[in-house]
């Protein structure tokens, strides 16, 4: 019999006796269980210690021993990690601060119990408070050798960067950086010598690379990040650098401009505390783990080569450019266009002659923190490819070595809208409209060359098959189109290392191109 939440047995008949009658508890039956199952035992999930404190690059154990119950499963979900299992919890925290920490038991009958704490990391005694001149990467990042930060110097010195990738060996940036490191007081031997051992100093890397590292880190960017960008941050000006693009680029570009808009959604500031290892061998777990967004596409049968999406119309993609909305979530995307989950702007321009044309967009990241770009999503509504030369197309940067240099596949659909799917704000352009959505996706290089800093641009070339100027053969009708493009555009930057899974599922972006 079950009464006040506990199970009873009967040592003989008892119809209508009470359990907790006294003169019934120990005479004619007895307690059996509890009612959630657990044999009769208290659930309780206990974490100890309560509110512990480690250090950076400290391990601490998180246990669960004090834990009541017959506990079949202890579950830990602790910020910044995968879910562990067990009754003991060791983790380690590359960045000070306070993480949350949650313990779930579940007992024999299926019932669960819930503790919660709070865990402190302090930095570490070897971590300086303030970036001087004198401080060492190996005092800045107790951990640099796990993140390739000797190898990152290395293997990419102004000066000493031939090639490319991706047939892009040939092209070179306005402003190249071994002009940069000259202007910026860069020791390129001190690098040579003692990025090995850690003991290179900030103060041989130049003037710029203290002031941004400082910038960043009082801002909230983890440390392990920082250092994977100092051999970029070295090179990097305070002004903001020209643009330059594939090909003719804007020596052939139309006159007329969409932007610069800002996004209208006024997101915060963002922050991306798990950049990956920045792994620079070929051993299949740092690769994994450094291309992981790009190998998606090898090991997923999801992905094809084939342009088949041109009539995807029960694409979520639709529903979003129409509504304003994300096209995961249905949540409103906010502002009244051009939207993004980070601080920046856009511009955008069309480039091309005869049948080579370009829709180009521009981005500026108006933070004052970096934005790693790998597994970016971004759509917009543009002039109709049909498919045709989707896999010409480029992403450009002017803080890399080379144009080639941290060049990204691309995960990118099309879909050719009909008459009544066009956004009624733009029924009145006479020409052919389609959606498009595009997820970068690099491999072989650093997260340095993958990233968007700071007051410096950043952009995306897709090509457009088809005669533009014929179309769009006023200056009216071309200042429409790259209006269009720009204030229906939304910029989605990866968070924590989720690869932006659920809105590539959503809109079924499965299309995988070269460059």
């Amino acid at each position: 019999m079950r009464h006040e939440g506990y199970i009873w047995e009967a040592k003989w008949w008892t119809r209508g006796d009470e359990p907790t009658t006294d003169a019934n508890m120990w005479k004619q039956i007895r307690e059996v269980e509890d009612g959630s199952g657990d044999n009769g035992s208290e659930l309780t999930a206990v974490i100890d210690p309560e509110a512990p404190t480690t250090s950076v690059d400290e391990s601490v154990t998180l246990s669960a021993s004090d834990s009541k119950g017959d506990i079949t499963t202890y579950e830990w979900n602790i910020d910044e990690k995968e879910q562990i299992s067990g009754v003991d919890a060791t983790v380690t925290f590359e960045s000070a601060g306070d993480y949350s920490v949650s313990l779930t038991v579940t007992g024999s009958g299926g019932s669960t119990a819930t503790d919660e704490t709070t865990l402190t990391v302090e930095s570490s005694s070897t971590q300086p408070t303030e970036l001087t001149a004198e401080t060492t990467i190996k005092d800045f990042l107790p951990t640099y050798e796990e993140r390739y930060i000797p190898e990152i110097f290395r293997n990419y010195l102004p000066g000493e960067v031939d090639g490319g990738h991706g047939g892009h060996g040939g092209g070179t940036v306005a402003w190249p950086d071994e002009q940069k490191a000259s202007e910026f007081d860069v020791d390129i031997d001190a690098i040579r010598d003692n990025a090995g051992d850690g003991s290179l100093k900030f103060g041989s890397l130049g003037t710029q690379a203290l002031d941004w590292a400082t910038q960043f880190r009082s801002a909230g960017l983890p440390d392990h990040a920082i250092a994977q960008l100092l051999p970029r941050l070295m090179l990097l000006p305070d002004k903001t650098e020209e643009p330059t693009f594939q090909g003719k680029g804007r020596s052939t570009g139309w006159d007329e401009t969409g932007g610069p808009l800002p996004a209208s959604n006024d997101p915060p500031l963002f922050y991306q505390e798990e950049w990956p290892t920045d792994a620079r061998s070929e051993e299949d777990e740092e690769v994994k783990e450094r291309d992981r967004v790009y190998f998606q596409a090898k090991n997923d049968s999801n992905w094809s080569d084939d342009f088949s999406y041109l009539d995807n119309y029960d694409s979520a993609l639709i529903e979003t450019l129409n509504n304003n909305t994300h096209p995961a979530t249905g949540d409103p995307l906010g502002g009244d266009s051009f939207t993004a989950n980070a601080q920046m702007e856009i511009s955008t321009e069309i480039h091309g002659s005869d049948w080579f044309w370009y829709q180009a967009l521009l981005f500026k990241n108006t933070s004052k923190l970096p934005y790693h770009l790998d597994g970016t999503v971004i759509w917009w509504l543009g002039p109709a490819n049909f498919g045709k030369t989707m896999s010409a197309g480029s992403y450009n940067n002017e803080q890399r070595p080379r144009p080639g240099h941290g060049h990204p596949q691309r995960d990118i659909i099309e879909i050719t809208l009909e008459e009544e799917q066009v956004p009624e704000k733009y029924a009145d352009i006479d020409s052919t409209i389609s959606a498009y959505a595009v997820r970068l996706a690099y491999h072989d290089s650093p997260y340095n060359m993958r990233t968007a800093y700071p007051d410096q641009y950043w952009s995306i070339e897709i090509s457009v098959g088809e005669p533009l100027d014929k179309k769009f053969d006023t200056a009216e009708k071309r200042q429409r189109i790259v209006d269009m493009i720009a204030e229906t555009a939304h910029v989605e930057l990866e968070t924590d290392m989720d690869r932006n899974d659920d809105v590539v599922d959503a809109i079924e972006l499965y299309n995988r191109v070269g460059n």
